[in-house]
């Protein structure tokens, strides 16, 4: 009698630790500061009629976010640009853009955006519910990069393409909605739904799955699929795009703040494009990665 009371025991045990739930969320602690370091290593190959045309790019941002105040579990948090760079390489020429250049021209257009600040207030699933301040940093970029009042204005329209306010919400929310809306256990999913537009329009539905919680950190197995339909603007031509792609890989965050310690995704987005009335074969293949560490 003794041992099957101990064997419906350490059932008992076994099934409460296999329906343990946890509550993944942003849980920002108010007044630490965390650096993060996000990057895109891509191979892009492109025909058109009968020219291939192949493309390697490495793109990367590194911020600071100062968690300055908290109210109803959402966070107010101020950003602040440490690098921006772009390195693009292909057709015989390599490109590069490095905002730790201070070139005080329109030929470097990240060379006022290093220690550029906006604010964000961020909810606990990761939405971005506001964004301040994106004028006055593109103003102050501008004039970094130009003393004559006609050119800045020219600069900071420039700029606007690249880093407004809808641009700057869509990016964070990319990276850092991830989370829930409920409290889930191992083997749960759920699923994200967000929207980004640099060069071109890309809508992401991923799949989360808890995989395992050790030590206060969060393994989640990352699957999603990628869509892109829309015109954008590439070097003063319209292009069309009708392409698909999946995302995959795994993400890890501290369960008790919901930072993003280190994710590492592949990408994959191929399809047809169109410019300048011509057809374009196209197909990405990329490693995405975020690395996040407290700095207090």
């Amino acid at each position: 009698m003794k041992i099957v009371t101990t064997i419906i025991c350490g059932l008992i045990s076994i099934s409460a630790f296999a329906q343990k739930t946890y509550v993944l969320k942003q849980n920002y602690p108010t007044g630490y500061k965390y650096d993060f370091s996000i990057t895109s290593d891509q191979i892009i190959n492109q025909k058109i009629d009968a020219q291939e045309i192949h493309l390697t790019q490495n793109i990367g941002t590194d911020y600071t976010f100062d968690i300055t105040e908290g109210h109803s579990g959402e966070k107010d948090v101020k950003v602040t640009y440490n690098r921006i760079f772009m390195k693009s390489v292909g057709m015989g020429n390599t490109l590069t853009y490095n905002s730790d250049d201070q070139d005080s021209t329109m030929k470097n257009p990240f060379g006022g955006l290093k220690g550029a600040t906006f604010y964000m207030i961020v909810t606990p699933n990761g939405s971005i519910k506001s964004v301040a301040g994106i004028d006055r940093m593109l103003n102050n970029m501008a004039k970094k990069m130009s003393t004559d009042s006609n050119k800045v204005e020219q600069i900071k329209a420039a700029l606007n393409k690249q880093f407004s306010m809808d641009i700057v919400k869509q990016t964070m929310e990319s990276s850092f909605k991830i989370y829930p809306e409920r409290a889930v256990k191992i083997g749960d999913s759920w699923t994200v739904d967000t929207k980004m537009q640099m060069s071109m329009p890309i809508e992401t539905i991923t799949q989360y799955t808890l995989k395992e919680v050790k030590d206060d950190i969060a393994t989640l197995s990352v699957k999603g699929t990628l869509v892109s339909k829309g015109i954008f603007e590439m070097m003063g031509n319209k292009t069309e795009t009708d392409l698909s792609g999946t995302n995959s890989g795994e993400t890890l965050l501290n369960i008790k703040t919901g930072i993003v310690l280190n994710s590492h995704l592949r990408v994959e987005l191929y399809g047809k494009m169109k410019s300048m009335g011509k057809d374009i074969d196209f197909e990405m293949q990329g490693i995405n990665k975020i690395v996040g560490k407290e700095i207090n």
